[in-house]
């Protein structure tokens, strides 16, 4: 992960019950199912508009989570996301849950903006481009 890049999107949680497994950890899907939240907020922030099946959007292609250290049951953390880069049709998540600064899980997606009617890829427009660069990310390819 490039941690000279900031974080484009840094949110406060507490780790609720139900993200937790029988021993009080929190579940390896869990920490997907928050980046996930966080993939969606970021999506939305950048286009201006809620995703839709009606417009372009974003679909995992890929991920991958490092999982680093045990987080327990109503633990304050921060969900961390930045776009490392980006291609023609597609975008690199970085992600992170922080205890204390500290990070415990890790992840990084590639994201193919799709049509959603019939997953045709779509080539990132100019505005979004540009809003992906001035955020940090790296143009690719």
């Amino acid at each position: 992960m490039s941690e000279s890049q900031a974080w484009t999107i840094r949110v406060p949680h507490r780790i609720r019950w139900s993200e937790c497994d029988l021993y009080g950890h929190v579940n390896h899907a869990a920490y997907l199912t928050l980046f996930e939240d966080l993939r969606v907020a970021h999506w939305q922030s950048l286009t201006g508009q809620p995703i839709s099946p009606d417009r372009p959007g974003p679909v995992l292609a890929q991920i991958e989570a490092r999982y680093l250290r045990a987080v327990g049951f109503d633990t304050p953390v921060e969900l961390c996301l930045r776009t490392a880069s980006f291609r023609r049709t597609s975008l690199v998540h970085e992600y992170a849950l922080l205890a204390d600064g500290i990070a415990c899980c890790t992840a990084r997606a590639v994201l193919v903006v799709t049509r959603q009617s019939d997953g045709e890829k779509i080539p990132l427009w100019p505005e979004l481009r540009a809003r992906l660069a001035d955020e940090g990310a790296a143009a690719e390819g």
